[in-house]
This record gives C-alpha cells, structure tokens and sequence, in this order.
C-alpha cells in the first residue's frame, strides 16, 4: 500500500502534531508513506497553485511508479476556502478538488473510490464534494482561472516540496530532488509537457512516412 497525505503541518506545531516528511514508514512499509507537510502556517495560506503543484510534482509521479490496482481517497476538505484558521485556514477552491480528482482518475484505469472524510464547514463540503462527483462522471469541469495557471508557488510550498522530494528520492525514480522545478510557474511546466507530446507526435507521423516510402517486395 503506497499511503500519501497532503496536510497542514507547521513543523508539527498544527494538530494533530504528526505527519512529518521524514515519517516514511518502518520495516517492509519503508518509503511507502508519503507525507507533504505544509509549513509557515498562513503567511501565505496554500492554495490551488501549491496543491496542484505538490500533484505535479510528487504525487502523480509516485502513484504512476507505484502503479496502484485501485486508489482509495479519504476525501477530506478541510483545505477549502470557508474554514477559520483553527481548523485549517487555506485557500483551495472547490474547483480545484475536482481537477485532482481527474488527475487520479488516470491511475488504476480510472477504479478510484472517495470516501467523504472531513471538513468542517458545510457550504465547503458541499461544493467540493459536487466538484469530485463530477469528474467521476466524466463531466467537463469549469476551468480554473488563468491566473492560477501562471502563479508561481509560495516559497513556504517550496521549501515543504523540496524537503518532500530529497526525502522521497530515496525510494521513487520518478521523485527526485529539483528534477520537476517545483518553484517554476505552472504554464511553463504545461507549456513543456505540450511541447514533449508535439515531438513525440511529429516523430511517429516522420516514422510511418518513411515506412510507407519503402518499395516493396524483392525490390525493397
């Protein structure tokens, strides 16, 4: 079982006071447990570009290496906007939960449970438990705002994903220190993938037309 939480942690000073980074797992359950450990309380609070990012760079790459039969979700919601800073304090919209749903719908062949676990505001749970319903019913979601896309993370969200990765390359290739630009926007970062598919693309396209070029028979 590969275990990973995303959590407010503040250096173990928000309760519950666990799920430090280096809390990895013992014994035969050793690098099987993924914690990502918000740091600097409030100041800012983290939001859609840190959550997406923290997918982006750990989360979705060590899933995809773990190659999960199914994924379970303890869909907890505490992190949506609505919450006082006692009982969470960030700023992730709804909407947002529904494009991470859709990112974990690519593992697994799609066999993804959610399991509603927390959240202390009802108008949040509401919102973002709709948001998840959809994108497990295939619905096209609402976009999220340009200028999310072209944030760049907050350096508090930077300094909790490199020490998520240095401590997390020791058990996943697919996790390695700065090899994913945590603290690069996240247009660049969709901007290369794009540019990655258009080769790949361009290159089977050049393949098959040499082929086709080929004579045939004893002539070839």
């Amino acid at each position: 079982i590969l275990y990973v939480s995303l959590h407010r942690y503040d250096e173990g000073n928000f309760f519950p006071g666990s799920g430090a980074p280096n809390e990895v797992g013992s014994g035969l359950g050793e690098g099987y447990n993924i914690n990502i450990a918000w740091t600097g309380g409030l100041d800012p609070p983290m939001g859609d570009v840190e959550y997406l990012t923290a997918f982006r760079t750990v989360i979705m790459p060590a899933a995809n290496e773990f190659d999960p039969e199914f994924v379970l979700v303890s869909a907890g919601f505490d992190a949506v906007e609505g919450h006082d800073p006692p009982l969470g304090g960030y700023k992730v919209t709804a909407k947002c939960f529904g494009h991470l749903t859709k990112q974990l719908l690519k593992l697994a062949d799609g066999r993804v449970v959610l399991a509603l676990e927390g959240g202390h505001d009802l108008t949040a749970i509401c919102d973002a438990s709709e948001a998840c319903i959809n994108a497990l019913l295939g619905n096209e979601l609402e976009p999220l705002p340009e200028d999310i896309v072209h944030q760049i993370p907050n350096t508090n969200a930077i300094a909790s994903l490199k020490k998520t990765t240095e401590i997390q390359s020791k058990y996943w290739k697919s996790v390695e220190p700065y090899s994913v630009p945590v603290d690069c926007a996240l247009a660049e970062t969709q901007k290369r993938e794009r540019e990655e598919t258009e080769t790949v693309s361009a290159m089977a396209s050049l393949s098959v037309d040499v082929e086709q070029g080929f004579p045939q028979g004893g002539s070839r």
